[in-house]
């Protein structure tokens, strides 16, 4: 607690409010005592706000073989806003980077993947003030499309290069 004396008659003090959720929001007032006498403050508002997350994944709206096109569904959100920010990380569930990127339209492109490679998606939302940036929503989890040729008379899925039987896919 940090005390400032104003003058004789009248102080104040700033106190640091710890380990607080949104069932801790209410009307406080100071009450204090000592060897000069007591005081009562006016109430105060405790306002607690929680970061926001979607509740929802990110919807899959497209698939290549190197690219997903995602909306971020981050309309649907448990905490506060105003949302500032919209930031889509992504990474390869067999990976252990990740990437993130801002996103500033309904839908966002992810460029540049490999095909036939498995990809975890999460989007991350953020409000203004200290702490206003919440854990990521829940996974989009999907497969970019292999990069293939189908064989005449086949119902297979073959990569360029692959070797089958005596034949080579080209």
């Amino acid at each position: 607690m940090v005390t400032r004396v104003v003058n004789h008659r009248r102080f104040t003090a700033t106190v640091s409010v710890g380990d607080t959720s949104q069932r801790s929001t209410s009307r406080y007032r100071c009450v204090i005592r000592s060897d000069g006498g007591s005081g009562v403050s006016n109430y105060a508002e405790l306002i607690v706000k929680a970061p926001p997350t979607p509740i929802a994944p990110p919807e899959l709206l497209a698939v290549g073989a190197t690219y997903l096109w995602i909306k971020p569904n981050a309309n649907s959100i448990i905490g506060d806003g105003p949302i500032i920010l919209k930031e889509v990380e992504y990474r390869t569930t067999s990976g252990n980077w990740a990437e993130t990127h801002v996103v500033d339209s309904p839908t966002y492109k992810l460029w540049h993947l490999d095909p036939d490679v498995e990809y975890e998606i999460k989007v991350l939302l953020s409000r203004p003030g200290e702490g206003g940036t919440g854990p990521p929503g829940p996974p989009l989890v999907t497969r970019t499309k292999c990069a293939v040729r189908w064989l005449a008379g086949s119902k297979a899925c073959v990569r360029e290069g692959e070797q089958i039987g005596s034949f080579m896919a080209r």
